[in-house]
């Protein structure tokens, strides 16, 4: 009898030394790889981002008298909260899908003389993203069980305001919500069990907004390619 409680004495000390090999360099708090495939990352998730927006847009004028085109820079804050859900593929892989809904003080002016009309006169283009919703699938590797490069790809759909306006009342307004291809990459970050936290960038490039003027016989096209750097959070179940 003695044998065998000294036999399953080693064998504990074994499987303990084990263990406390398996977890060296984890952080605290963070759960240490188990046998198999581990699970982290994976589940649903609620959370949040908060970022800036750095873009421009492409203006295209037309009249009866010439064609012009010209960029105009706009850039603010952007953010907003999210859901959606990871499953781990295999020991490494991870496919998840996700939805954003952001609220944006985006925005950019500029004014500028044009001498073609009645002398010089001042107009001015001004663009405006007010909120945005992001539906993207994401893909990310899973390294040491503790942080996710990813890359995403979707379809986002955004209200944007654009305007003109001269010293002739030139006036012209325009409210659309836009459909734009969009793009991610980041990389997460498992601070503890259930939060994790990260940063990533989004492109999105898509629809324009037109306008006409049929006193002056003008005709202007606007389409906005925005860039946000973010900021992360989420809670996974």
């Amino acid at each position: 009898m003695k044998k065998v409680y000294l036999l399953g004495f080693i064998l504990a000390a074994t499987v303990a030394q084990g263990a406390l090999a398996d977890t060296a360099g984890v952080p605290v708090g963070v759960p240490a790889p188990q046998a198999g495939c581990p699970k982290a990352f994976q589940g649903f998730h609620l959370g949040g981002n908060i970022g800036y927006d750095i873009g421009f847009a492409k203006y295209r004028f037309n009249d009866n008298f010439d064609a012009k085109r010209d960029d105009r820079a706009f850039k603010g804050i952007d953010g907003g909260v999210g859901v959606g859900y990871t499953h781990r593929i295999g020991c490494n892989w991870a496919l998840g899908i996700a939805f954003d809904a952001n609220w944006a003080n985006t925005k950019g002016r500029s004014t500028s003389l044009d001498g073609r009309v009645n002398g010089n006169v001042r107009t001015a283009n001004k663009i405006r993203l007010e909120n945005s919703l992001d539906l993207y699938g994401r893909l990310g590797y899973v390294m040491r069980e503790i942080a996710m490069p990813f890359i995403g790809l979707g379809w986002e759909n955004a209200r944007w305001k654009s305007a003109f306006t001269s010293d002739e009342s030139n006036d012209s307004r325009k409210k659309k919500r836009l459909n734009s291809f969009l793009w991610k990459v980041g990389v997460d970050f498992l601070a503890t069990k259930h939060v994790v936290v990260g940063f990533e960038y989004t492109g999105i490039y898509g629809g324009g907004l037109n306008h006409r003027n049929s006193e002056f016989q003008t005709r202007h096209k606007v389409r906005p390619q925005n860039n946000k750097f973010a900021l992360t959070a989420k809670i996974v179940y």
